[in-house]
C-alpha cells in the first residue's frame, strides 16, 4: 500500500541547529538518507523531499506492515509532527 508521510518540525530540534548530543546527552536523531533508512527497514522509498526554510520534510513510501513505518519514523518520533495517510489511486 502506498502512503504519503509529512512531518514537521520546530527550529529548535532540527538536527542542522541542534549539537550533536542534547543538553541531557540524548543523541539528537538526524537522518540525511531517508531512502538508506526505508531500505533499512524494508519500505519501499518512492519519492521525497524538504521545506527547508519552513522545516517541513515529505515522502511517498510503500509498505504492507504499519509496524514498519512506525520503525521508519522512530528515530525522530517526539521531536517532529507525523501524519502518515494512506493513499490510493483516483483510475
Amino acid at each position: 500500500m502506498l502512503f504519503h508521510i509529512s512531518c514537521h518540525h520546530t527550529p529548535e530540534n532540527c538536527g542542522v541547529h541542534r549539537n550533536p548530543i542534547a543538553d541531557d546527552g540524548a543523541p539528537t536523531p538526524t537522518i540525511t538518507d531517508w531512502g538508506a533508512r526505508c531500505q533499512e527497514v524494508g519500505v519501499a522509498y518512492i519519492k521525497g523531499g524538504i521545506n527547508g526554510p519552513q522545516h517541513n520534510h515529505f515522502m511517498f513510501v510503500e509498505s504492507d506492515d504499519m509496524d514498519k513505518l512506525r520503525a521508519l519514523m522512530q528515530p525522530v518520533m517526539g521531536y517532529w509532527d507525523i501524519v502518515i495517510t494512506p493513499v490510493s489511486d483516483l483510475k
